[in-house]
């Protein structure tokens, strides 16, 4: 935004509302992730399975924002906990992929049925252009988190 440039009403509405939303997602994950008895970047790492598949331990790591050593430990801690595996890459033997077990990701899921459900309810009576809405400005916000969660760690 370029100096004396409004501000649209709604932009700054929405804005004021973003940080609160998102501080009760990470506080619904810190509780699942705690109950679930691990870490909230264990947790983050079994999502990142859920949605991209098995990887390799340096993929997830890069994902989460951890160093090689850390991702290991992860990786540990979730195949104690019955949600991973380590099975052979099948582009290289030479290399291990973590793998999301069904029960793990059945485990995680179940923490998230009411507020799924919730969610449905909440979207249950917008309009089809409206969701096509809320869809690109999710797109848009990803891609620009994405950006400057790459630029962050760049710098560090």
């Amino acid at each position: 935004m370029t100096m004396g440039q409004q501000v649209k009403p709604q932009v700054g509405a929405l804005l004021e509302l973003l940080p609160d939303w998102i501080q009760q997602l990470i506080r619904i994950n810190s509780l699942i992730a705690a109950q679930m008895g691990v870490v909230m970047t264990d947790f983050h790492c079994l999502h990142v399975l859920q949605q991209g598949g098995p990887t390799t331990p340096g993929a997830l790591a890069a994902r989460v924002g951890l160093t090689a050593g850390s991702a290991t430990r992860m990786v540990d801690r979730l195949e104690a906990a019955g949600c991973v595996t380590r099975a052979p890459d099948p582009k290289d033997r030479r290399k291990v992929v973590v793998v999301p077990t069904p029960e793990g990701l059945e485990r995680a899921n179940s923490y998230y049925a009411s507020l799924t459900t919730r969610t449905h309810q909440d979207l249950a009576d917008f309009t089809e252009e409206e969701l096509r809405v809320l869809i690109r400005f999710v797109e848009r916000s990803l891609a620009s988190a994405v950006e400057e969660a790459d630029r962050l760690n760049a710098g560090s």
